[in-house]
């Protein structure tokens, strides 16, 4: 009987985490286990479920081992809270790892951003080998977002630390390809040996699974959207998403009475598209929180179209995987973001929806009303998009490279 590989996964956000991110970490975790890896997670306590319920500590779900390390749970949209915890998080996290005598291999991701040092740093002790994964490359996202000046000492102290991890981990692994050409400039060539890319990922399975009859999808009635023709944008709205282009293309629509925008996510912009739906009495769109797992295939499926969106100077530092979701749904994809970023090389090379630059307002336009009035180019459109992720961008296909990457390790 061979033994289950102990694997030991890093990340702040986990199940019951509603937030995309903690969606796909569950859903990787849980494959692995699947698998025949012997999963453990060690994770905070979620920060968008109601506030004073009590998470347990110690949990197996889905036989992945939980454990979750104490941490702040201030409010995500605050950035000074999102800070507290992502380092009370980082601290727990050092003391678990140090005082913990497991051997396994370890899956660091970029959530929060720093949180690589800690293992980067045991390894050169000779601790557990670990692998890298980066979502969102910083501190480069930060700097061109404003958030830390790219002359500030913790810009260049942040980047000194990344060159140390890229030193210790075993892997990196980056989610496409604009990011992998953003991460090559900074490794050595001994380290390039290191770099792999897979792809971000849907667990189109049980996504697919948990589609309803569109006559028997609950959220029709409760957002009351019988008769109308969805546009959703579904996830996070982020600093880093076109959501201004956007809000342009609702207001030139808003004289189509079947058309609704639903926006379905939080974020740091949601209060600033919901003031401007507002100041223009917008009312072709609806705004809602995230929706459960479990009803993730509903809310996915209502839409006829889902936008996805990244500015401009975002391109190989974040790759916005809400579009795997709605691909998955069978939902043609409109993406606001520039041509050379990884989902807008996937919409055009699975012909499943339309690329449009960063503030082409008209051009959205275009685009939506093309899909609006062509309910075939919808289907053609919509069966290329599941295709694609069935083939390559399935939960299977990159919890087997993680497995591979495990296995050369072992």
């Amino acid at each position: 009987m061979t033994t289950a590989i102990p694997i030991t996964v890093l990340s702040q956000l986990y199940y019951p985490e509603l937030i995309s991110t903690g969606q796909i970490m569950t859903e990787l975790c849980e494959d692995l286990a699947k698998k025949g890896c012997q999963v453990s997670v060690i994770c905070a306590p979620p920060t968008l479920v109601d506030q004073k319920s009590q998470i347990s500590k110690t949990m197996v779900v889905n036989n992945v081992s939980i454990q979750r390390v104490w941490s702040t749970r201030f409010p995500k949209l605050s950035f000074y809270g999102k800070l507290i915890n992502h380092l009370s998080f980082f601290i727990a996290i050092f003391f678990n790892l140090v005082l913990s005598r497991q051997k396994s291999i370890r899956i660091v991701f970029t959530n929060p951003p720093f949180l690589a040092i800690i293992p980067a740093l045991l390894r050169f002790f000779g601790g557990s080998p670990f692998i890298y994964t980066i979502y969102d490359v910083y501190p480069d996202t930060a700097n061109h977002l404003g958030v830390i000046s790219a002359k500030n000492p913790v810009t260049w102290i942040w980047r000194k630390l990344n060159q140390f991890v890229y030193s210790q981990a075993s892997y990196i692994v980056v989610i496409g390809r604009c990011m992998e050409g953003v991460i090559k400039k900074e490794l050595s060539i001994t380290q390039q040996n290191k770099l792999r890319r897979i792809h971000i990922f849907n667990d189109e399975k049980q996504l697919i699974k948990s589609i309803p009859n569109l006559k028997k999808n609950p959220l029709i009635e409760r957002w009351n959207l019988k008769d109308k023709f969805v546009i959703s944008y579904s996830g996070n709205m982020g600093r880093f998403h076109d959501m201004e282009t956007i809000m342009s293309v609702v207001e030139l629509l808003q004289t189509y009475e079947d058309i609704v925008f639903l926006f379905i996510g939080e974020g740091y912009k949601k209060k600033q598209i919901m003031k401007f739906a507002a100041e223009k009495n917008l009312k072709n769109c609806q705004f809602h929180g995230y929706v459960d797992r479990e009803e993730l295939g509903a809310s996915l499926s209502l839409a006829q179209i889902g936008l996805v969106s990244l500015l401009k100077n975002q391109v190989g530092l974040s790759v916005p995987s809400k579009a795997m979701g709605l691909m998955a749904a069978g939902v043609p994809i409109v993406g606001i973001l520039p041509k050379q970023s990884e989902i807008a090389l996937i919409i055009n090379e699975e012909a499943c929806g339309y690329v449009c630059d960063n503030g082409a307002v008209a051009d959205v336009k275009k685009s939506l009303l093309a899909l609006y009035n062509d309910a075939k180019l919808q289907q053609e459109m919509s069966e290329r998009g599941r295709k694609a992720v069935c083939e390559k961008y399935s939960l299977d296909v990159a919890a087997n490279a993680y497995k591979d990457l495990i296995n050369s390790i072992v």
